[in-house]
């Protein structure tokens, strides 16, 4: 899946956008490239390949501006060449774009710009967009009026951030596809040293489509919701709707340290959060399970009293599904699992029934997609997910945390392991279980049990700083696809 990014604030965006692209490598990408406004012009530089190939063709003396946006691009629209990876530009090469998602009336857009005399360089769906803020700028519109008429063109899923020359701010906007602010304020000092002593560091702002690409940086974070448009600058950060009203957000801290998603000596992320599971657990059932009195806290949920319960999720957290589905029933209460994608288009009736979505990043399309729909329909809604802040956290009724901390490798491993005890503890606590006590007793020794399981020496070689292996573009490409798969799938 493609990863945005973008900085504005004091001192050269460059390292930090550069920094911000290889900590979205993960999600898989086959090119890569960034755009820096330096107050005169947009300069642009973008191929195929890895970050390191791009940085590598940055000229010596660098790309220099306070304002940048960057991004991974994995090919869906025209073949993964230089010329259809991000950012995007227009004709004069005064707007630059990156884009996430799909745009469905793409074609139609480029017919008409085409018409109009706009020339299109790439085979992308993303460079409509460049084009249709230039028409704008051409007809007066101010920059972030003209970003704003362009939005309001598209259909489709779309997370958008643009930089038009000679203005030191980015425009973002989001429908269907994630987008999160990261707040450096400067109000923190420096560590002191020789050179500047304590000192308040200067403010920058962050855009990515996911918190890791920034979270070096700063904690304290902002979720964008569909709908929503932003725009940042060195002075600071505004959300509105897409017509300018005004929208309060909310500034959250994320509770894990950049160093949880590096991979701790370990060869890949798989090998070490597999080794994280034990602790996964214990995160999952610290504070919520009593040994002793035999008993489970899952706080107001406990209150729940679903005469059935609809659990949709996809891939990994779908066989999660499976099995909440299948202790509800062996409590008494009819449950049952669905494919989200299914049940989005064509639900079965619900009634009172509690509907409970399972997603790992809280983002799946079709999860999000079904659980709107059962709450257009009327129906209580439960997300179950790992991560605070996410859409389905902010739009079901009720959530239950997993946490299992970052997960960036690509199949499920110690998320999947949480989400079959968070799944156990709501069974538990939300129904009378004749055997609970010997699975309350169960759940509390599984931390230890896992942890055995991966420490013996025929599975478990020590830590070891590792150099990664030189990758090809023919390895990009096939990490590529295993990060589609894991984002429909998850």
């Amino acid at each position: 899946m493609c990863g945005i990014t973008a900085r504005v604030g004091t001192g050269d965006s460059l390292d930090a956008l550069l920094s911000s692209l290889r900590n979205l490598e993960y999600r898989g990408y086959d090119s890569a490239g960034i755009a820096i406004q330096n107050g005169d012009g947009i300069e642009v530089s973008k191929q195929e390949g890895e970050v390191d190939a791009l940085q590598a063709r940055i000229p010596a003396d660098g790309l220099h501006g306070e304002v940048g946006i960057g991004h991974t691009r994995w090919s869906t629209h025209g073949p993964p060449t230089d010329e259809n990876a991000h950012p995007h530009q227009d004709c004069s090469g005064d707007v630059a774009v990156v884009h996430n998602g799909i745009i469905e009336n793409y074609q139609e857009l480029r017919d008409e710009l085409a018409a109009a005399g706009h020339t299109f360089r790439s085979d992308t769906d993303t460079e409509v967009v460049p084009h249709l803020v230039e028409a704008e700028l051409r007809g007066g519109a101010d920059p972030e009026a003209a970003v704003r008429a362009a939005v309001d063109r598209l259909e489709g899923s779309f997370a958008i951030a643009a930089v038009v020359a000679g203005v030191d701010r980015i425009f973002a906007a989001r429908n269907d596809s994630p987008l999160v602010l990261g707040i450096d304020d400067g109000e923190a000092p420096r560590a002191p040293d020789e050179a500047s002593g304590d000192q308040p560091r200067g403010s920058a702002y962050y855009l990515a489509s996911d918190v890791p690409a920034f979270r070096d940086h700063t904690d304290r974070v902002v979720y964008m919701d569909d709908g929503e448009f932003a725009v940042l600058d060195a002075d600071g950060w505004t959300v509105t709707d897409l017509v300018g009203n005004h929208v309060e957000k909310a500034v959250d801290t994320v509770d894990w340290d950049p160093e949880e998603t590096g991979k701790s000596g370990y060869d890949h992320y798989m090998l070490k959060e597999i080794h994280e599971q034990p602790r996964s657990l214990r995160q999952c059932l610290s504070e919520r399970v009593d040994e002793l009195d035999g008993t489970v806290d899952i706080g107001d949920l406990a209150d729940l009293t679903p005469r059935g319960i609809h659990f949709v999720a996809c891939g990994t957290s779908y066989h999660a599904a499976l099995y909440g589905a299948q202790l509800f029933q062996q409590a008494g209460i009819p449950a049952q699992a669905f494919l989200a994608s299914e049940y989005a288009s064509s639900p079965p009736p619900i009634g009172d029934a509690l509907v409970v979505g399972v997603t790992q990043s809280g983002e799946t399309a079709d999860t999000l997609s079904a659980l709107r729909e059962a709450k257009h329909r009327g129906a209580r809604t439960l997300g179950v997910t790992n991560v605070v802040g996410s859409t389905v956290a902010r739009e079901c009724d009720h959530v239950f945390y997993i946490r299992a901390g970052p997960e960036i490798g690509v199949a499920a491993t110690k998320t999947f392991a949480s989400q079959l005890a968070a799944l156990n503890l709501l069974a538990l606590g939300m129904t009378d279980s004749e055997d609970a006590r010997e699975v309350i007793g169960a759940s509390g020794t599984s931390p230890g049990k896992s942890k055995k399981c991966w420490t013996s020496p025929a599975r478990a070689p020590s830590p070891r700083p590792t150099s990664p292996p030189a990758r090809t573009s023919s390895s990009v490409a096939a990490s590529s696809s295993r990060s589609h798969w894991k984002v429909r799938s998850r």
